[in-house]
């Protein structure tokens, strides 16, 4: 039986079939990076049915309904009614964070738990809504920890900050230029583009006059790539610097003028995670191995759904949202739980750069809120 098929599926001999959502784009500039998460999630449902989940005593089976909100907010909340309306138990996403404080409101209504895997954006858990949760860092944070390595660590003292106008680019360009500013560093420029920017000439060449020590990007990976080259192009040797750069998306865009880049990722490197076995039972199951940093997050996120629903004894919206706020698991990426936000209470911060073409962590940060 095909993963489609058992997501559709009523229930079965097995028992009740309870859903899980998942929303992330599918298509688009950042459908690797969705594809990718899906798979994770299907790897934590599959995991867990191998254990013949029970509630009061009746056998019961998980599985995943994708929805691909394709980057885009409106889709998001269309996606977010599906999901409340198919009466899924909770929902792993969205992908960007923008789609994610989109869809927040709706369920909200419906008290389903939604619980992102990626998006960091420090506004969406500071809504007053009780059904937003991630597992990942968020910008407030991030893009403090990353202007203080740049001044500090890295020693730039004219710094360029360029951002992509969304609720993740634009939060973590406001952290880091609070963040340099407190340091003493001097902000040379502060340019915008959009996420869908082609042309980055004009932008750059401004910048370019004021010779930053660095360029710091708040956006996507795929047009970082972009950015990047361009940068090249014009004769500018300053390194570019943003956040979630490290992955092979970036860097098949970016090709060799990406050499020297600095990221900055929620989270532990691959290595250093405590499930450290995610890579290979990844590739065992997919025949591929993992490419961006969000498939044990996405695995995570779908287990504190798992492990909520399990706690409950139930896959009533609002028993699995009860029992998410008190929720602690041990995760593949680590000790899980959160604070009255819905974020999780610590979270570390690895420093990259592009190496070789090799991404290599530099420095890993742990700050606390």
């Amino acid at each position: 039986m095909t993963a489609t098929l058992i997501a559709s599926a009523p229930a079965s001999a097995a028992g009740q079939v309870i859903k899980i959502g998942f929303a992330a784009p599918l298509t688009g500039p950042s459908a690797a990076d969705g594809k990718e998460m899906e798979n994770a999630v299907r790897l934590a449902i599959e995991d867990e049915n191998l254990h013949n989940p029970r509630i009061n005593g009746q056998a019961v089976e998980f599985a995943i309904e994708a929805q691909d909100d394709q980057g885009d907010p409106r889709i998001a909340t269309q996606v977010a009614q599906r999901f409340v309306d198919l009466g899924v138990a909770g929902v792993v996403g969205h992908f960007n964070s923008s789609c994610s404080i989109a869809a927040s409101k709706t369920y909200d209504a419906a008290s389903v738990v939604e619980v992102s895997p990626s998006s960091t954006s420090a506004s969406y858990t500071l809504q007053g809504l009780k059904t937003t949760f991630r597992v990942v860092g968020q910008d407030a944070i991030a893009g403090e920890s990353l202007g203080n390595y740049l001044v500090d660590q890295l020693g730039a003292k004219r710094i360029a900050i360029i951002d992509d106008r969304t609720d993740f680019g634009q939060g973590l360009a406001d952290r880091v230029q609070d963040a340099i500013v407190k340091r003493h560093a001097t902000l040379v420029a502060r340019e915008y583009i959009t996420d869908k920017t082609v042309d980055f000439s004009a932008v750059l060449t401004s910048i370019r006059a004021k010779n930053p020590d660095v360029i710091v990007f708040g956006g996507f990976d795929a047009q970082a790539g972009q950015l990047v080259r361009r940068m090249r192009g014009l004769g500018m040797k300053a390194p570019l610097v943003g956040e979630g750069f490290n992955n092979s998306i970036f860097v098949d865009l970016a090709r060799e003028d990406g050499e020297g880049t600095i990221t900055i990722q929620p989270g532990l490197p691959s290595a250093k995670l405590p499930g450290r076995d995610f890579d290979s039972r990844y590739e065992s199951r997919f025949k591929v191995r993992p490419q961006g940093f969000q498939g044990p997050y996405a695995y995570d996120a779908a287990n504190v759904i798992i492990q909520g629903v399990l706690k409950a004894q139930s896959a009533t919206p609002s028993n699995v949202l009860a029992a998410v706020q008190t929720l602690k698991i041990n995760g593949t990426t680590g000790v899980i739980s959160f604070d009255k936000n819905g974020d999780v209470a610590d979270a570390p911060y690895t420093v990259y750069r592009l190496n070789g073409g090799q991404w290599n962590d530099v420095i890993v940060i742990t700050a606390r809120k």
